[in-house]
């Protein structure tokens, strides 16, 4: 087995163990994904694995197809289990990623087509990241964590380094970081509001 197939199968892991937190949270009603943010993640994952496949990234493109695969899942099932309400700044955000799709299909060049679909990428966060900063029980912190560490090994498992195949697991992994400490930065608040000695001021 080369190091590279290593790698790839390394970064499957802890993505299917992510997953199976996500679906069964989701299923048990503790966790409410956010529609929308699920639906642009899986057309930019999708983007993603393209350029890195034209890239010729080998197998450290498999969790990146992975991810496109499970999103589109998830946004199937979060129009009834999720959070389907958006508020203006949703809408914004949703507006500025679709527009940034479109383009998608008429830039030629591939470094700035990529660009784009970093920037739409971004907006799908932030839309979780403010749900999650309002609602932070309702995100699974564990598997946003596993959907982090899953881009370590995907990107040592690239054949080549270059932005076409670096830019998205990068930038994608930083995401799932970002919500992962906003999660468990607001469950620490709400934790320590409820104590009573918090309640009672001492």
């Amino acid at each position: 087995m080369s190091i590279k197939l290593f790698f790839g199968i390394l970064s499957i892991i802890p993505a299917v163990i992510a997953y199976y937190f996500y679906f069964g949270a989701m299923f048990a009603r503790r966790t409410k994904p956010h529609a929308f943010s699920w639906l642009i993640w899986g057309f930019l994952a999708a983007n993603g694995f393209f350029a890195q496949v034209s890239a010729h990234a080998g197998v450290g493109a498999w969790t990146t197809g992975l991810t496109s695969i499970a999103s589109f899942t998830v946004f199937g099932f979060a129009l009834k289990l999720g959070t389907t309400k958006a508020t203006q700044s949703d809408k914004v955000l949703l507006t500025l990623a679709l527009a940034s799709l479109v383009l998608l299909l008429v830039v030629r060049n591939k470094e700035a087509a990529l660009c784009l679909t970093l920037g739409a990428l971004m907006a799908g966060f932030v839309m979780t990241i403010r749900k999650a900063y309002k609602k932070p029980r309702e995100e699974n912190a564990t598997s946003f964590l596993l959907n982090t560490l899953k881009f370590v090994p995907a990107i040592a498992a690239l054949s080549g380094f270059s932005f076409l195949t670096v830019a998205y697991p990068l930038v994608a992994a930083c995401g799932n970081a970002a919500v992962v400490l906003v999660v468990y930065a607001r469950n620490r608040q709400f934790v320590h509001s409820s104590s009573p000695r918090f309640q009672t001021g001492q």
